[in-house]
C-alpha cells in the first residue's frame, strides 16, 4: 500500500509546479505591462492595472490602467510588445472594441 503513495505525491507535486508557475508567470506578465505603462507616462510608480482580458489568442491584453494623476484603457501586444494607450488609438480600437464593454 506505502508504494502507492509515491505516484500520488509525485502526481501533486507536478501539478502545483505546473499550476504554480503558471500563476507566476501571469504576475510577471501583469507588472511587465504596468512597468511598460508608467514608462510611456513618465511616472515613478508603476501603473494599477485592472479589468484585464486576453484577446488575439492570447497575444494581446485590454484592460483598464490607473495612475495618481491619470487613468483610461489600454491594449498591450506580448508578440509585439506593442503599448496603445486610450480608446482612440487605432491599435485599441482594432482589438479591443466591445470587449471590454
Amino acid at each position: 500500500m506505502h508504494n502507492l503513495w509515491i505516484p500520488v505525491v509525485a502526481i501533486f507535486v507536478v501539478a502545483g509546479l505546473v499550476f504554480g508557475s503558471q500563476a507566476y508567470s501571469e504576475a510577471q506578465r501583469d507588472a511587465h505591462i504596468a512597468a511598460t505603462i508608467a514608462e510611456r507616462l513618465d511616472s515613478q510608480a508603476p501603473a494599477e492595472i485592472s479589468h484585464l482580458t486576453q484577446v488575439n489568442k492570447g497575444y494581446g491584453m485590454c484592460g483598464d490602467y490607473a495612475l495618481s494623476r491619470e487613468s483610461g484603457r489600454f491594449y498591450y501586444n506580448h508578440a509585439t510588445k506593442r503599448l496603445a494607450l486610450g480608446t482612440d488609438a487605432p491599435l485599441y480600437h482594432d482589438n479591443c472594441e466591445g470587449v471590454s464593454d
